[in-house]
């Protein structure tokens, strides 16, 4: 037996730095719920995890920009219904302002209510906005909307543009309607299925474009789920896992604690000894 060095109780307490280090660590992850709390965890991870919350953050912010411009779109098609009822009473109005039982003063009334469902037409055109950013009132029609709706910059795939179409009587090419003659309100028949036709082919364009959005924020929830799970599986902690890992350590910091205690009790063996 020597007592200069008590190796015993050296590697002891190695032992049981070693089990404090591994439990505190084991306590970290439980209480945080991550496997990575830092690089030293595990770097490579860490790194692939930093980039995944990128993507997830990115992601999240495109499924939120994706409605906003369906919300928009949706917008201006709901004011391109009102128009659509207009123009049917329009049309309607022109062919009983065709018909030879109309007198003159009948068509003037005709054309009273013509020219009101004319300068709602303008109005709506010109009141449909979102977010204080006109739609169909022509101010759209070249530059368009910038739609990004995915994480990066590739024009077609990450963002796009939309343009409208003015919608305003003039746009629609009825400000030179007169129902006050036969001749007149039976041109305007003809004006006005033209004016029908250039709304429709508007409205289907931004119904196709709302399908498209409905598509592309169906598939940006699935994208940002799988990066959720990806993320997860790197990150998260195996709360079950770790429960054993501290169970485990748990007992060996008392073993340890109880050896190193017992191993300083060895030099007062050896003075035991001398006394006797």
């Amino acid at each position: 037996m020597k007592i200069s060095h008590n190796l015993l109780a050296l590697q002891a307490h190695r032992h049981l730095k070693a089990t404090q280090d591994s439990l505190e660590k084991v306590v970290q992850k439980l209480s945080s719920g991550l496997r990575i709390n830092t690089a030293a965890d595990d770097a490579a991870g860490l790194a692939i995890s930093e980039r995944m919350r990128a993507q997830i953050s990115s992601t999240e912010q495109a499924t939120r920009n994706a409605n906003y411009a369906l919300n928009l779109l949706q917008t201006a098609e709901g004011s391109l219904n009102q128009i659509s009822g207009i123009l049917i009473r329009m049309r309607e109005l022109a062919v009983e302002a065709s018909a030879a039982t109309m007198t003159d003063e009948d068509r003037s009334y005709a054309q009273q209510e013509f020219d009101t469902l004319r300068n709602e037409i303008t109005r709506i055109a010109q009141v449909t906005e979102y977010n204080a950013q006109k739609l169909i009132d022509g101010s759209l029609s070249s530059s368009g909307v910038r739609f990004q709706i995915d994480i990066n910059n590739v024009q077609g795939e990450d963002w796009y543009r939309v343009t409208f179409n003015d919608m305003t009587a003039s746009g629609l090419q009825l400000h030179n309607v007169d129902l006050s003659t036969v001749s007149g309100a039976q041109s305007a028949i003809a004006i006005i299925d033209s004016a029908i036709d250039l709304k429709d082919t508007e409205r289907i364009k931004i119904g196709s474009y709302i399908d498209r959005l409905t598509s592309t924020i169906a598939n940006l929830q699935v994208g940002y789920e799988n990066l959720v799970a990806s993320e997860s599986q790197i990150r998260d902690a195996d709360i079950a896992l770790e429960m054993a890992e501290f169970v485990r350590n748990n007992i060996l910091m008392k073993a340890g604690v109880a050896m190193v205690a017992q191993a300083n009790m060895l030099p007062e063996t050896v003075a035991s000894l001398l006394k006797g």
